[in-house]
């Protein structure tokens, strides 16, 4: 699977904080704009009080993410890379929302970006594809962030090591990936877990299903 190439972009978005006044935050119309009005906020709101010099860390990343996850999972037809349209020009929105009560705003951003309830497909096959997808996505953002990151970035790799594993032991899943069209079930396994827009939460039950332990 392809992975998502974006980390510079993402740490790049996030590095600006500053202290905004009162004025309120309007949200565009537009879902894209709207993720990337929600994007700047939140990652204002995670970064106050640090510098621009300040790595962005792990935690800044899976909080501030979750609006481009839930936006990609909206808009038709699905494509995960309207995370990199909704990334580019952040720093410029951002600029814009510091001046502005960036902090008020995440409650509409919650309000218009309804996350839908974490889980996993139940189906251990359908898990597989989901959790590979999901794990992919991941482990294409954090790399070359291994050190901001810690110990992330190594987990989720070895997490996708073992969701390969698990794939090679599937006779099912084998017919099934050698027999359909791979890309649309990575894209829909995509969509579905974007919409619940917590990508470190979706990857920790990943890690608990198919733990480094695992026989199956």
């Amino acid at each position: 699977m392809r992975k998502f190439q974006s980390a510079a972009l993402i740490a790049g978005s996030l590095a600006v904080a500053s202290c905004g006044p009162g004025v309120p935050v309007e949200l565009p119309e537009d879902t894209i704009a709207a993720a990337q009005t929600c994007f700047a906020a939140k990652g204002l709101v995670l970064r106050d009080g640090k510098s621009e010099g300040d790595q962005v860390t792990y935690e800044e990343f899976v909080g501030a993410i979750k609006y481009p996850m839930i936006a990609a999972s909206q808009v038709e037809p699905f494509d995960m890379n309207a995370i990199i349209t909704i990334l580019n020009g952040v720093e410029v929105i951002a600029d814009d929302v510091a001046t502005k009560d960036y902090e008020g705003a995440i409650a509409t951003c919650d309000a218009r970006f309804v996350a839908a309830e974490l889980a996993l497909p139940e189906g251990n096959d359908d898990a597989i594809i989901s959790c590979t997808a999901m794990t992919g996505f991941l482990a294409g953002v954090v790399e070359g962030e291994g050190k901001a990151f810690g110990g992330d970035a190594a987990a989720v790799n070895a997490l996708m090591t073992r969701l390969e594993s698990e794939m090679e032991e599937s006779p099912e899943l084998l017919v099934t990936l050698a027999t359909g069209n791979v890309e649309e079930m990575m894209n829909s396994a995509l969509k579905d877990s974007f919409a619940q827009g917590d990508v470190d939460g979706y990857v920790a039950q990943c890690q608990s299903r198919f733990p480094a332990d695992s026989e199956s």
